[in-house]
């Protein structure tokens, strides 16, 4: 937990699952439970939101209703969608980038990145990506900015509905034998599935209004 950030605690825990078999992450997870203690209470937390199946469900009992001192492992733990863009469908290419700011520690946030293509048979995720977490200017500067300069200029949206979007183009797009090239990188697929599991598309932060924006 020295790692400090939501989205490196993530991803190391991600590459952790890769690397060992389960039967092994789930001796680790039976370890931390037996030397306690905060920074252990904080990994099995953070376990129990990151890992999938049975070691989630093994880390969460570990964990035994802990909670997570952590602001990184809370994030990780308690996803909140804090804010949405998306662009006009391109009338040429049917496709549209949609944008999910997904609120992380220290008031930053986890921006997911999409591209939708709006085909006849419905709309299907062409690719997806979680960039690293950063604070709402960077959004703006490094994101939003660009796209407007390119000419996609995209307006807020409503983030629950943004999320069921993206996840029903997701289904569609899998269902269909299609492949998320990011996926090769990172693991978009299940991150995605774990957002909208947590969220269920309808967890946006009230008070989060539109975010950052391009002026």
């Amino acid at each position: 937990m020295g790692l400090g950030r939501a989205h490196l605690v993530e991803a190391v825990i991600e590459e952790i699952a890769l690397l060992l078999p389960a039967s092994v992450m789930r001796r680790l997870i039976d370890g931390l439970r037996a030397a306690g203690g905060v920074a252990c209470d904080d990994l099995l937390v953070a376990c129990g939101a990151v890992l999938g199946g049975r070691l989630a469900r093994a880390a969460r009992t570990a964990a035994s209703g802990a909670r997570a001192s952590s602001s990184a492992a809370r994030a990780l733990a308690h996803p909140r969608l804090a804010a949405a863009w998306c662009t006009p469908v391109d009338a040429a290419a049917h496709q549209q980038q949609v944008i999910i700011a997904v609120a992380r520690d220290g008031g930053r946030v986890a921006p997911l990145v999409c591209l939708i293509d709006d085909r006849d048979s419905g709309q299907v995720l062409r690719d997806g990506f979680f960039l690293p977490d950063m604070v709402p200017g960077r959004v703006d500067r490094e994101v939003l900015s660009p796209l407007a300069a390119a000419g996609m200029r995209a307006g807020p949206s409503a983030p629950g509905a943004a999320l069921t979007r993206v996840s029903t183009a997701l289904d569609a797009t899998l269902s269909a034998g299609g492949r998320i090239p990011s996926e090769a990188h990172q693991s978009v697929i299940a991150r995605m599935r774990r957002l909208h599991a947590a969220c269920g598309g309808s967890c946006a932060d009230p008070s989060a209004g539109n975010g950052p924006h391009v002026g």
